[in-house]
């Protein structure tokens, strides 16, 4: 799960139901961000980022963090 105060406009995100798709608009709202995403169906969803669970979908994201999980 991503750490909702670090989710910004460009960022590929993948959610369990509507696939992957690009981050278009944050809005910070207490402990949760509300989040707007344009998805690859072409759907565009807003989304409160801890409860939808979302994940990077950014494939250079995933390759730095298992090198850097692997060199722990």
């Amino acid at each position: 799960m991503l750490d909702h105060t670090k989710i910004k406009k460009g960022d590929r995100v993948r959610h369990r139901l509507f696939g992957e798709g690009t981050v278009t608009d944050t809005l910070p709202i207490g402990d949760d961000t509300i989040v707007t995403i344009k998805f690859d169906n072409g759907a565009t969803k807003k989304l409160c980022a801890v409860i939808s669970a979302l994940e990077n979908a950014d494939p250079s994201f995933l390759r730095s963090a298992n090198n850097k999980s692997s060199a722990e």
